[in-house]
C-alpha cells in the first residue's frame, strides 16, 4: 500500500514539471475478499492435461506439468487501485491508473508453462492499469482521441468486455483466483465522434506483442485487435438503443524456428489467424419497468491446424461460428417499497464436433469448417461458478432471477442458470491422441493459471449442469459495500460419476470506494 500511495504521489508532484494543471481528481477503491471453494475439479479422479499449443493430450513429464485440479481453496485477497485524472490545457487531460492484486502475506510470482513458482517472493509490485491522453475537439469538434493503456468495452460484453477473457488472467491472481483479477486495459487508441444521437468508435490496441530473439521471432508473436462500434439512440418512447459493430483479431505467426513447441512436440502455426466479428446489439423499453435486449454476432476468418509431422506449412481452416444473446428484466409494479425485478436470460455460443482435430492427422480428418465460438474479449457470467471452469464456447446457458430488497440498502438476489453443450463431447476414453479427442471436455481451473483439465464425458450428453448463486449486498455508507455470495454447481449428465461433485464458493467481500 506505500509503495501504491508513493507512486501516485510522485504522478502527481512530477505533472506540473511538464504541462500546467487546471484540475486534479484523485479516486480509487479498496476490495478485501475472502474466498472459500470447494471441488472445482468435480471431484475428478482421471482428468489429464490439455495441451492448448499441440491440442493433444499429455502426460506427467511429456507435456508439462499435469494439474490436479481445486479441491479446496481458503484465502484472503486485496485488490486495491488508486486513479488520478488530471485537466490540463483546455480539452487536453490525461489518466493514470495503478494497481496491486494480492493473496494476504503469500503472493506468488506467476510461474512460466509448467504452473506456478513454488518460491513465495511477497510480491507487492504495483502494475500500470491506465495511462492515457485524452484530446478532444481533436482537429474537428465532434472528434474525441484516447491514446495509451485504457478499457475497451462494449454492449454487455459478449464480445468486446473489460480485459481479454475474464476467467483467464495472466497478472498477479493467476494461480490464485483468476477469474476475480481487475486488470482490465490494454494499450491502444481509440477515436470517437460524437454526432448525437450517433456516436462512432473506432480502435486499435495490441492484444500482446513480441519482444524476445532466439526461438521466437518478436514481429511473429504479435496479436492485433481492430475495430468499431457505431451507437444510435432513436427517439422514441421506449429509449431504443441499436449497435452496429465489428471486431477484428490478427495474430502473427507464432510457430518456434525450430519448428516444435517448446516441449519437444510438433508444433501448430498461427500464421493465418485471422478473426473477424460483425454484429448486432439492439435495447428498448416496450413497457415501464421492462427492458428487453437482442445481440446477435458472427465470425469469420481463418483458423490455423497443422500436420503432426510437418506443421509448416500449415492449412487452415474457414471460421463459421455465431453468438446471440436476449435478456429481459422487469421492475415489477408491486410492492414498490422492496424493489422486486425479475429477469431473464439466454445465451448461444456454437461449437464444433471436430474442432481439435487437424488436417492429415491421424484417421480422423477435418470438416474444413471450424465453428467453435472464439471467446475472444468476453466479460460474460463473472462471479459464478460455470464461467470460472468453462470457456465462453459451445453452451446453450439459460439463467432466471429476482432480486428484492428486504431492509433498506440491502439487495438479495437469486439466479439458477442451466447449461448445455451445444455439441456433444466425443473423448469417451482418456488416450492420448486428437483422433479420440475431436471435441474434448476441459475445464479451467481458477488457480491453475491457462491450463485447462480434460475430464471423461458420457458419448453424445449434452447437459453440463446447473448452477445456483444466491447473492447479498448492504450498502454501508454511500462509500462503503458489503457483498456475500454464495453458489453451487451441479454437474450434469455430461460427467461420468468419477467427476460430477457438486462444486461450491461463499465469496465475502468489503468495498471502499473514494
Amino acid at each position: 500500500m506505500k509503495k501504491l500511495l508513493a507512486a501516485a504521489l510522485m504522478v502527481v508532484l512530477a505533472s506540473p514539471a511538464f504541462a500546467a494543471i487546471q484540475n486534479v481528481k484523485v479516486s480509487g477503491d479498496i476490495t478485501s475478499t475472502f474466498l472459500n471453494r470447494s471441488n472445482f475439479d468435480l471431484g475428478q479422479t482421471n482428468a489429464q492435461e490439455y495441451n492448448l499449443s499441440d491440442g493433444n493430450l499429455g502426460t506427467n513429464g511429456t507435456d508439462g506439468f499435469t494439474p490436479v485440479g481445486l479441491k479446496k481453496q481458503n484465502v484472503f485477497i486485496t485488490q486495491t487501485r488508486v486513479r488520478i485524472d488530471a485537466d490540463l490545457s483546455d480539452n487536453v487531460s490525461t489518466t493514470v491508473g495503478l494497481i496491486n492484486e494480492r493473496a494476504w502475506n503469500n503472493e506468488h510470482t506467476p510461474g512460466g508453462a509448467t504452473g506456478p513458482s513454488t518460491t513465495s517472493n511477497l510480491d507487492t509490485n504495483v502494475q500500470l492499469y491506465l495511462a492515457s491522453l485524452t484530446l478532444r475537439e481533436f482537429l474537428y469538434s465532434p472528434l474525441t482521441l484516447t491514446v495509451g493503456r485504457q478499457i475497451f468495452n462494449y454492449g454487455n460484453g459478449l464480445v468486446m468486455g473489460d480485459g481479454g477473457v475474464n476467467n483467464q488472467a495472466t497478472g498477479n491472481l493467476q494461480y490464485i483466483a483468476q477469474d476475480l483479477t481487475m486488470r482490465t486495459s490494454y494499450d491502444g487508441i481509440k477515436a470517437v465522434l460524437d454526432y448525437k444521437p450517433l456516436t462512432i468508435d473506432m480502435f486499435y490496441f495490441k492484444n500482446s506483442q513480441g519482444t524476445t530473439s532466439g526461438l521466437w521471432s518478436s514481429n511473429e508473436t504479435n496479436s492485433d485487435v481492430y475495430g468499431f462500434n457505431a451507437n444510435y439512440q432513436l427517439s422514441d418512447p421506449m429509449n431504443t438503443v441499436v449497435e452496429v459493430y465489428m471486431f477484428s483479431r490478427i495474430n502473427g505467426h507464432a510457430a518456434a524456428v525450430s519448428d516444435e513447441d517448446l516441449d519437444g512436440d510438433p508444433g501448430v502455426n498461427d500464421k493465418n489467424d485471422t478473426l473477424y466479428v460483425p454484429g448486432l446489439r439492439a435495447s428498448t423499453n416496450p413497457i415501464k419497468g421492462l427492458n428487453v435486449q437482442g445481440e446477435v454476432a458472427w465470425q469469420l476468418g481463418q483458423h490455423p491446424v497443422g500436420d503432426s509431422a510437418d506443421p509448416i506449412p500449415e492449412a487452415t481452416e474457414r471460421r463459421q461460428a455465431m453468438a446471440a444473446q436476449f435478456l429481459a428484466s422487469y421492475a415489477l409494479p408491486v410492492m414498490d417499497k422492496y424493489k422486486p425485478t425479475v429477469n431473464a436470460s439466454y445465451t448461444y455460443v456454437s461449437g464444433d464436433k471436430n474442432g481439435n482435430i487437424n488436417y492429415n492427422q491421424d484417421a480422423v480428418k477435418s470438416t474444413k469448417t471450424f465453428t467453435a465460438w472464439d471467446p475472444f474479449n468476453e466479460s460474460q457470467g463473472s462471479g459464478t461458478i460455470y464461467n470460472t471452469l468453462f470457456p465462453l464456447s459451445n453452451m446453450h446457458i439459460i439463467s432466471v432471477g429476482g432480486s428484492v430488497n428486504p431492509l433498506e440498502d440491502v439487495t438479495a438476489a437469486f439466479t439458477w442458470s442451466g447449461l448445455w453443450a451445444a455439441q456433444s463431447y466425443t473423448n469417451g476414453s482418456l488416450t492420448s491422441g486428437s483422433a479420440s479427442f475431436g471435441n474434448p471436455l476441459a475445464l479451467l481451473q481458477p488457480d491453475g493459471g491457462t491450463t485447462p483439465i480434460v475430464l471423461q464425458s458420457k458419448h453424445k450428453a449434452t447437459s453440463l449442469g446447473n448452477e445456483y448463486d444466491v447473492n447479498f449486498t448492504y450498502n454501508y455508507t454511500e462509500d462503503v459495500t458489503f457483498g456475500v455470495s454464495l453458489g453451487w454447481f451441479l454437474p450434469g449428465d455430461v460427467f461420468t460419476s468419477q467427476n460430477n461433485n457438486t462444486a461450491s464458493q461463499a465469496i465475502a467481500d468489503v468495498a471502499v470506494k473514494f
